[in-house]
């Protein structure tokens, strides 16, 4: 083999090399751009969660003052 098919070979091999680090590299921009959008994503669903449970809380807390207020309006109604 002389020293020309030897150069060709690698630089074929090179530049496949080469285009195979470029596709690893874009992909790898996708994948932290996916992660970035899964962590912003977790982080917005424990957001709604912490407000869930606030608004449950809260919810529950109406439902104790209405029940005291109508025993409250049930005794004065009884007397």
């Amino acid at each position: 083999m002389d020293n020309a098919k030897i150069f060709d070979a690698l630089e074929r091999k090179i530049e496949k090399l080469l285009g195979r680090l470029q596709s690893l590299a874009q992909e790898n921009e996708r994948l932290k751009a996916d992660l970035a959008s899964a962590r912003k994503a977790e982080k917005d669903s424990a957001d709604s969660r912490g407000a869930v449970e606030r608004l449950e809380k809260d919810q529950q807390a109406v439902r104790e003052r209405l029940e005291k207020l109508i025993q409250s309006l049930e005794a004065a109604e009884g007397k």
